[in-house]
């Protein structure tokens, strides 16, 4: 449902929408919406309420990302339209052929259709690059928490609208938001990192933070850059 709220004088409407989330959040994405995700038992003045506290971060971001264009489908998956892979972009040029398949050659993304969806040969595409890549950086990442989590939990990748990545520790499972295989290795690792130590502390607690402090010194560099990236490099936002 949208929403109106005044700060420092400027009007902004924003999208509030209900869900099983235990913070409060606030997306703003390109173009300079803004989204916000928050618990059912917040009431609204509370949301209100954390706007008015982040007014000036909360008015540069949507200054920053008003001058950014949302991407759309279509837009992005014609050719000569830019895609991403490990952070690296790459030019999508569509070719006619007598069976789907993509190829990579240098900085292009070669795609070959027989004439089905652009879209869906890319998405089939990014299964795959996901299945190759996300599981080798996870591993790598558990590494560094062995002696803290006695088991490697079970990795699964899909489409997460609001977050980058859960995790189930008593069911030893973590989920990864699929969308991360077009980001740089180091902003995956953050990831990785921030739900392997909920393994250790369950909520952002100042001792997850920590612990997070010992785990991945940058970590607070890596996650404002996956931010500011987000804007430019997701695909067809859908909230």
């Amino acid at each position: 449902m949208m929403r109106k709220i005044t700060l420092n004088g400027q009007e902004l409407r924003y999208e509030l929408e209900r869900k099983n989330v235990k913070n409060l959040n606030i997306r703003i994405k390109a173009g300079g919406s803004i989204y916000v995700s928050a618990p059912d038992f917040v009431p609204e003045k509370d949301v209100e309420r954390f706007f008015t506290e982040k007014a000036s971060e909360i008015l540069r971001s949507v200054k920053k990302y008003s001058a950014v264009k949302p991407y759309t489908c279509s837009e992005r998956l014609e050719n000569g339209s830019r895609v991403y892979l490990l952070g690296q972009p790459l030019t999508l040029r569509t070719e006619r052929a007598e069976s789907n398949m993509v190829t990579r050659a240098g900085d292009t993304l070669i795609v070959y259709s027989a004439g089905g969806s652009t879209e869906a040969i890319v998405s089939a595409w990014y299964d795959i690059q996901c299945r190759r890549i996300l599981p080798e950086i996870g591993h790598r990442v558990y590494g560094l928490f062995s002696e803290y989590v006695p088991d490697e939990p079970v990795y699964s990748y899909k489409s997460m609208k609001s977050r980058w990545g859960s995790c189930s520790p008593s069911k030893l499972r973590m989920s990864i938001n699929r969308e991360l295989v077009k980001y740089d290795e180091r902003l995956i690792e953050f990831v990785y990192c921030h739900e392997y130590s909920h393994f250790i502390h369950p909520n952002h607690s100042p001792d997850f933070y920590r612990f997070m402090d010992r785990m991945m010194p940058d970590h607070r560099e890596r996650k404002r850059e996956l931010e500011n990236m987000a804007a430019a490099v997701r695909a067809c936002e859908s909230v």
